[in-house]
């Protein structure tokens, strides 16, 4: 996919979980993985690119920050994605509109078929589970497609900040990378 949502980067790891309020070293497990399993954000390469989190990293971390705030862990999450890519027939399932209606379900179902390692864990249900990733939705605006294409930070509420990977202070597309470039202080 060559479109520059998935594929340049707008920020760095440090930036990225200060802009969501998450704390870096969470931020960073999230995009490299660790020894219990592999990066849950889909980046741009690091060793080519001084800002490796794409727009589309971006608004996965924020779905998984509801996830994380509504205590379900990481190694819980994994098998659950798999379940919902081959569910969806979409790659980037944390972010796909259906995650917040028949993504809930399915990861439902996902738990009670096995038991001890679905997504749902103990003092939480579906209707939390539910309510917590659709009042994250609720932030990402999505294009034709079905792909995010704005992320309202949610944790800078009541102030609006707004991400939009098609326009940086009024710049039009051609312009963004260049001005991004510019004002993270990194030559063009």
């Amino acid at each position: 996919m060559s479109d520059i949502r998935f594929t340049e980067g707008i920020l760095n790891f440090t930036q990225a979980a200060r802009h969501l309020r998450v704390p870096q070293q969470t931020f960073h497990r999230w995009a490299k993985g660790y020894r219990l399993g592999g990066p849950l954000l889909h980046i741009a390469d690091p060793q080519s690119s001084p800002l490796p989190v794409t727009f589309i990293a971006l608004a996965e971390a924020h779905v998984l920050e509801a996830l994380r705030t509504a205590g379900v862990r990481p190694q819980r999450i994994r098998p659950a994605l798999e379940a919902l890519q081959q569910e969806f027939g979409r790659e980037y399932v944390l972010v796909a509109p259906e995650l917040a209606t028949d993504g809930v379900d399915v990861l439902w179902d996902f738990n009670k078929s096995l038991a001890d390692h679905g997504l749902i864990v103990g003092g939480t249900n579906q209707h939390v589970i539910r309510e917590i990733v659709a009042d994250h939705m609720q932030y990402i605006a999505f294009d034709g497609d079905g792909f995010p294409e704005r992320l309202q930070l949610s944790a800078w509420l009541p102030s609006k900040v707004e991400v939009d990977v098609r326009r940086s202070f009024g710049l039009s597309i051609s312009d963004v990378r260049t001005s991004a470039h510019i004002l993270l202080g990194v030559a063009a």
